[in-house]
């Protein structure tokens, strides 16, 4: 390669974008540092804002660049024994269009803050001084400048015991700035704007995949197995085309569903809050299990057992089974989802939103395409004896079990919670005494015994009392008056809106909620449960509203200043040692104020 050719052009460039622009790379921006607060105690977070002012019509490389080749901006800090930085957070970056490139570039302009955060070691006394220097390249629509350094420095008071800490500067601090962590909400707008709509769309067909590990889709596992494991579906092919029907079933639904939450606003999954819902939903799983046992078959008049075949065999059975199960996978909302609900309330088009849910319930579904593939080719095995009446006998069993699962949360507290365990200890002596089915084969005969015992074990042991009184955080009913005191009097809030029917809000009760950590913080706060089981009431909508609440559990955290900290919000479940993590922050916006 003849260098001439490569250095000769780019030096002229960057002699025209200084003499016919009058600009070079010093002269574009300036960076300013501001300190969140007057001064900072040893031992303790500081916060600064790196203010950074551009000239119009120039812009810096983001940090992270599209573009391979693009010169990324840097942060470089100067080594020092009095502090450590603990973090760099820039902005968001925009992507533009520019002359010299066919491609989107992710680019800083204007006015923006990049925030360090650092600790002040203990023994560090009087000041600490920052400084470091902000490292970019400088270009406008025709040309760029030559990489350059611009340096910054402040310096810190170390304030004695007796000193408060004072926040200032507050608009370049807002309190959604305090937590530097992303969270998993998918941004769908600006991965349609960088990726492009095939890489967005696997990426949400993914995330459908990755919902099969919330808790809400495990019900689905055993209904699958028991409603094709009862098909008599000969074929490979044939098993497969209703294995899909199933899972179009699941997408269709779904797909409207979450669409018709989107545009409207309201919380998906609050359908299943009616309890006529649930009911039906039980008297379907009631209605294939009895067709397990076989009652079908002898009690009841043939117009009933016509309507029962159609509903457990067949091209239209599978699809309306798929249509039901996608009601009880449809409240498996994460950040993941909450992601396509807010994109699809933005841009309001239906069609567009139908089709990114429809493709997160392909995602979904595909394992069950799996499950149903399999579990309806049990015709395979050996049709002699008595042991595949006892097979189909055992799906009955956990459809009936699934059938309680739906109507449980309809039922008091002080009765439902023995449900479960009567039933599975019912279950367990059933098999081992009465049922004789399959006794000439031994391999079923062991299996059929071991989930008796199972059965009975975990039967048992769901009934055995409570050694001690479990302590819990000391949750309030919302109430308008209660909140306001509490903001008033400036102590950090957490609102907890959450439903019966929600499995993930059971278990931040059971495992969270009960931790001793969080507990102890929890304390500090003023803790609200907002019931959103039956939609809300006037109190609890505007709250909805406010908070843009698309579903359950959420949990906002509200600064000293009254407003939400954004990064710090708990959609689904989360273990305790992350939440008290994330309680802890709040705590330490004392720093600030």
């Amino acid at each position: 390669m003849n260098l001439r050719k490569v250095i000769l052009p780019i030096g002229i460039t960057f002699l025209l974008a200084t003499t016919l622009t009058g600009a070079s790379s010093e002269t574009i921006l300036t960076v300013t540092p501001y300190p969140a607060t007057n001064g900072v105690h040893s031992g303790e977070q500081f916060r600064i804002a790196l203010v950074v002012k551009m000239l119009d019509n120039w812009h810096i490389n983001s940090n992270q660049p599209t573009d391979e080749f693009a010169i990324p901006t840097k942060i470089n800090i100067t080594p020092s024994p009095d502090y450590t930085i603990d973090n760099v957070i820039f902005p968001k970056h925009v992507l533009k269009k520019f002359a010299f490139s066919s491609e989107l570039a992710a680019v800083f302009e204007g006015e923006f803050v990049i925030q360090i955060v650092g600790t002040v070691k203990a023994d560090a006394v009087k000041e600490v001084k920052l400084s470091g220097t902000l490292a970019y390249q400088g270009c406008n629509d025709a040309v760029c400048l030559s990489p350059a350094e611009t340096a910054f420095m402040l310096a810190i008071p170390v304030l004695s015991a007796d000193q408060a800490t004072i926040f200032q500067n507050e608009a370049y601090f807002p309190p959604e700035t305090f937590d530097a962590e992303s969270g998993t909400k998918l941004d769908v707008a600006n991965s349609l704007k960088e990726k492009g709509y095939f890489l967005t769309f696997l990426l949400i067909f993914l995330g459908g995949l990755g919902l099969n590990l919330t808790p809400c889709v495990y019900p689905l596992i055993p209904i699958t197995v028991s409603y094709f494991g009862g098909q008599t579906a000969g074929k490979a092919r044939q098993r497969l085309l209703l294995a899909l029907i199933f899972v179009s079933g699941m997408a269709l639904v779904n797909s409207l569903l979450g669409t018709i939450a989107a545009l409207s606003g309201s919380l998906l999954g609050t359908y299943l809050t009616n309890p006529i819902v649930l009911i039906a939903i039980a008297l379907i799983m009631l209605t294939l299990a009895l067709s397990m046992f076989g009652v079908y078959e002898f009690r009841l008049p043939n117009f009933l057992m016509n309507l029962a075949g159609t509903i457990r065999m067949g091209y239209f059975g599978t699809f309306l089974m798929g249509l039901t199960m996608g009601i009880v996978a449809a409240p498996c909302i994460g950040p993941f989802v909450l992601g396509l609900l807010t994109y699809v309330a933005t841009v309001g088009k239906a069609w567009f939103g139908f089709l990114m849910f429809f493709t997160l319930s392909l995602g979904l579904g595909l394992p069950f395409v799996i499950l149903a593939f399999f579990a309806s080719s049990i015709d395979k095995l050996p049709h002699s004896g008595e042991w595949m009446v006892g097979v189909r006998l055992i799906f009955g069993l956990v459809l009936v079990g699934m059938a309680l699962y739906f109507v449980a949360p309809l039922l008091p507290q002080n009765l439902s919670q023995f449900v479960f365990p009567v039933y599975f200890i019912l279950t367990g002596v059933y098999l081992i005494l009465f049922n004789q089915s399959g006794r000439n084969a031994p391999f079923f005969v062991f299996i059929k015994n071991l989930l008796a015992i199972i059965a009975l074990i975990l039967g048992v042991w769901l009934l055995k009392p409570a050694e001690k009184t479990v302590e819990t955080m000391a949750w309030q009913k919302f109430n308008s008056a209660a909140y306001e005191q509490a903001h008033q009097s400036g102590k950090p809030i957490i609102l907890d809106f959450y439903a019966d029917w929600c499995i993930p809000c059971k278990e931040l009760d059971k495992f969270t909620f009960t931790d001793a950590e969080v507990i102890a913080l929890s304390k500090q706060f003023a803790l609200f449960k907002i019931d959103l089981t039956n939609g809300g009431n006037a109190e609890s909508q505007p709250l909805q509203v406010q908070f843009e609440v698309r579903g359950v559990p959420t949990l906002i955290f509200i600064g000293r200043d009254g407003k939400e900290i954004t990064n710090l919000r708990v959609v689904g479940f989360e273990k305790p040692e992350i939440f008290s993590a994330k309680m802890q922050k709040v705590l330490e916006q004392k720093l600030y104020k």
